[in-house]
């Protein structure tokens, strides 16, 4: 799989992530919900600047970003939500799921870029594959 290829299963992938965790901000409940409210919204703020960077990086490189929903919802290998009442346990679960996932994701877009002798598409890949790797330790912390 192209580089280009993996990006735009990336920025699918966030653009799911974005609604997805909006659905957990809006519909959290329980005694912790203010806390778990103001983490989602920095967490689908950061897929807001994921999808925008990586469809970016589709446009510097030659290609076309995804710029649908439907072909965004053809692309992701994200599972989408649909319950709408959860506990912050769920939600923290349910995004650490997710962060394993795309940290895999992007290391193997890393691996993929390097070949391609990409050094920038490395670059963005390392740096986020670093903020996952902070993300999932402290949502592992979080849920100990």
């Amino acid at each position: 799989m192209s580089s280009v290829k993996i990006l735009k299963q990336l920025q699918a992938d966030s653009i799911v992530l974005f609604m997805k965790v909006h659905n957990f901000h809006w519909n959290v409940k329980g005694s912790d919900f203010y806390n778990t409210h103001k983490a989602t919204e920095g967490i689908y703020e950061n897929f807001a600047d994921m999808f925008d960077d990586l469809a970016e990086r589709i446009v510097q490189l030659g290609d076309k970003p995804v710029v649908t929903l439907s072909e965004a919802l053809k692309l992701t290998k994200v599972k989408e939500e649909t319950r709408s009442d959860f506990r912050s346990s769920d939600v923290f679960k349910g995004i650490l799921q997710d962060y394993e996932y795309l940290e895999k994701e992007f290391r193997q877009l890393s691996d993929t870029a390097e070949k391609e002798n990409d050094k920038v598409t490395v670059a963005y890949a390392d740096e986020q594959t670093a903020k996952l790797q902070k993300a999932l330790w402290m949502l592992k912390a979080e849920l100990a």
